[in-house]
């Protein structure tokens, strides 16, 4: 899919974001605000779309009374892909033996709107649903005011090909905990994310009430953007080893993520507060390493595949690229 959606508007060109790494924390702000009315309801996706390229342009739309004004910002609006995606039965089973080109436009883009073939009718005639699409690498809210004050926000950095971010391992362990809990606790998470360095866990907890003053779709925005940052982390880089990982405390690499912090120290990579303030980035290289490191020795001690799995929780798949 394109980054950008280029035309022509009274002679003169303009682009449209297509991807949530190209929108400016205001037009982020206004498409979650749109997002969130089509999650209850309120929108459809299409109006989303519609609202979204109108909110780009600065026009409104209800003041459209052109048809060729009103046709071509609804061309535009079938363009924007990357909001939200498509969900067809049985997790998209149905687009298993599409070409890779072909399927990643169908989880984009409704069938009746795809090329016509024999496929894209079949997809016409099956029930799907859309959900906001909530994987993506980037900080779109990087300071928030607060009491008066403007607190700064993590950093995510992917210049040159070469991830980064400044978040400490305890502090983005203590976030992640917060995904999906109630929104008694969306406070919580924005202090713990908003924290100046070097952070500090009860300074964090302390600060809490203090962000309980923000408005709900603020806080709702922060927790979306940290959750789309971590499905990225878990599902488009490396690190999605760690998450191939049973849940079984009999395996000795399934621990908890605070007991991992624990576990390095152990390993004697420095104290916990040396080791909790470690990069985020580096503490997942080094589960990642030790992860594959361990699958290796038991390989080494002619363990079989299958035991490995057993041991280890990874399944046989994975445990053979690693060895």
């Amino acid at each position: 899919m394109n980054k950008a959606i280029e035309f022509l508007l009274r002679n003169a060109k303009h682009t449209s974001p297509n991807r949530w790494e190209e929108l400016s924390p205001e037009t982020f702000m206004h498409l979650f605000s749109l997002l969130m009315q089509m999650a209850t309801g309120e929108l459809s996706p299409a109006i989303v779309r519609i609202l979204y390229v109108c909110h780009v342009l600065g026009i409104n739309y209800k003041k459209l009374k052109e048809p060729a004004a009103i046709d071509n910002i609804h061309h535009l609006a079938y363009q924007v892909t990357f909001p939200v995606s498509i969900v067809y039965p049985d997790n998209n089973a149905a687009l298993s033996e599409l070409p890779p080109e072909l399927r990643e436009q169908a989880r984009k883009i409704p069938p009746e709107r795809l090329p016509s073939s024999a496929m894209t009718k079949y997809l016409q005639r099956l029930e799907y649903h859309f959900v906001i699409d909530n994987c993506f690498c980037t900080q779109l809210i990087p300071v928030i005011e607060v009491g008066g004050k403007e607190m700064q926000g993590y950093t995510i950095n992917t210049d040159f090909d070469n991830l980064t971010c400044n978040l400490t391992a305890l502090q983005y362990i203590e976030a992640k905990q917060l995904i999906g809990r109630s929104k008694d606790t969306l406070p919580l998470m924005a202090s713990i994310l908003y924290h100046p360095h070097p952070y500090d866990s009860l300074s964090a907890h302390k600060a809490a009430t203090t962000f309980a003053c923000l408005p709900e779709t603020t806080l709702l925005a922060v927790a979306f953007n940290f959750q789309s940052f971590t499905n990225y982390l878990f599902t488009k880089t490396h690190f999605s080893l760690l998450t191939k990982v049973k849940d079984d405390k009999k395996s000795p690499i399934a621990t908890g993520a605070l007991e991992s912090l624990y576990n390095m120290s152990q390993d004697g990579l420095g104290d916990m507060n040396t080791v909790s303030q470690m990069n985020i980035i580096q503490y997942l290289t080094v589960l990642r390493k030790k992860t594959i490191e361990f699958v290796k020795s038991l390989s080494q001690a002619e363990k079989k595949l299958t035991d490995i799995e057993k041991i280890t929780g990874l399944p046989l798949s994975i445990i053979k690229q690693i060895v």
